[in-house]
């Protein structure tokens, strides 16, 4: 006699529970991996127009009341202190620090102050940094968000150190080496790429590049996009390609090694677009360094300094020794 197979209720919602987890499962990857890929491809084809001029620029206008339009205005032509003529009380200062610190206390939590830095540097440093994570967190979305990668910046004014460091998901900068606020500006700007190129843009094999390295450890997925980057001047972490010439590059401390590259290029692009965008119409290799940039900020940037275009205009090889000291 032949067996009777019978479900009962409670077997039966165990198995519409299962078709609608992998129903779910399913549009999620179609419509979340498939658009990350569909990103990636965009980011490594797209061009902006011929590099045309953008006019995108990020905005975050209750930051720029607090201060930040002072660098802006004067700052980034002049590469002066516009504060250090302003008499301030200084009790102002850490009321303005106190509120832009609340505003973003996670951001607040990771920055840390040492030795003895004035309520105003304090303000005008922390600005900064929350002006450039802002333009990071709110237009790189497709990987990790750079906020919960990174664990502490570190600003130190004490004499005797390096003028910086950087490791996989911390910043030091020491204060000593820094001339203006709109240098610490484009330093943060350079610094924090490290981060994202470590820890933000990811790939997703488990497969590791053999040829980039971090101290000859394999540590990038092969799908890792900055490799694509990495690539356009550089046959692996030590050694550039011998078709490169100083014209691919965005600075002679970009030449270094890729890393240095990617993070000189990023500086440009956020804080000197006009000149990064006059060498890529120029350039072959430079215009698509810049177009990875706009299609990760979608053709967003922070300031565009046109005050070394004259460099430029007369000497269409020139380049800066260092991007964070034009």
């Amino acid at each position: 006699m032949q067996e009777r197979i019978t479900f009962n209720s409670k077997a039966c919602f165990n198995i519409i529970k299962l078709v609608w987890a992998v129903l779910i499962l399913y549009f999620w990857l179609k419509l979340w991996v498939a658009n990350i890929w569909e990103d990636m491809d965009f980011l490594v084809w797209k061009y902006y127009e011929e590099v045309s001029p953008i006019d995108a620029s990020y905005s975050d206008d209750w930051v720029l009341n607090m201060g930040m339009h002072n660098i802006t205005d004067v700052e980034q032509e002049e590469k002066v202190d516009t504060y250090s003529d302003l008499d301030w009380e200084n009790h102002e200062f850490e009321l303005k620090y106190q509120t832009l610190c609340l505003s973003d206390f996670d951001l607040c939590l990771k920055v840390k102050f040492v030795w003895d830095i004035s309520s105003k540097d304090k303000f005008m440093y922390f600005a900064s940094t929350m002006y450039v994570f802002n333009n990071i967190s709110n237009n790189i979305k497709i990987w990790k968000n750079i906020n919960t990668q990174t664990k502490v910046i570190t600003i130190n004014s004490s004499y005797g150190a390096t003028r910086w460091s950087a490791d996989w998901n911390s910043v030091t900068i020491h204060l000593w080496a820094v001339k203006s606020y709109v240098e610490f500006l484009w330093l943060v700007s350079h610094e924090l790429w490290h981060v994202v190129d470590l820890w933000v843009i990811q790939g997703y094999s488990s497969e590791k590049d053999p040829v980039y390295t971090e101290f000859w450890k394999s540590v990038f997925a092969v799908d890792d996009p900055s490799l694509s980057y990495y690539s356009l001047s550089w046959n692996s972490e030590k050694v550039r390609k011998s078709e490169a010439v100083k014209e691919d590059f965005c600075s002679w401390y970009g030449m270094i090694d890729p890393f240095e590259d990617f993070a000189e290029c990023h500086n440009m692009y956020l804080n000197h677009n006009e000149i990064f965008k006059s060498w890529a119409k120029e350039n072959e290799i430079m215009k698509q360094k810049y177009n990875f940039f706009a299609n990760l900020y979608g053709g967003k940037f922070m300031f565009s300094s046109t005050s070394d275009l004259v460099k430029f205009n007369a000497d269409k090889t020139w380049r800066p020794w260092d991007t964070t000291k034009m």
